[in-house]
């Protein structure tokens, strides 16, 4: 699961929700380099968080993602 950006090839589908929410948690070069895999994903303490959340939920919920406070402060 390495993004396109950083040159990967495979394709995973994803909820929408749980796409958009990975991204707001990890960079792009953290996705290539450490979470590449499902597993990894799972593993990540605060995706691991949202899984258990958004399991409650039902299959058309929508909820928009932030930015996490980690990721904010790297752009500065």
């Amino acid at each position: 699961m390495t993004p396109k950006s950083k040159g990967g090839e495979e394709t995973q589908l994803l909820h929408s929700v749980c796409h958009r929410q990975i991204h707001a948690l990890l960079t792009e070069t953290e996705l290539a380099n450490h979470f590449n895999t499902i597993h990894a994903l799972q593993q990540h303490p605060d995706v691991k968080k949202f899984v258990g959340w958004i399991k409650t939920k039902p299959l058309d919920f929508k909820e928009r993602s932030r930015k996490s406070k980690r990721l904010k402060s790297l752009k500065k």
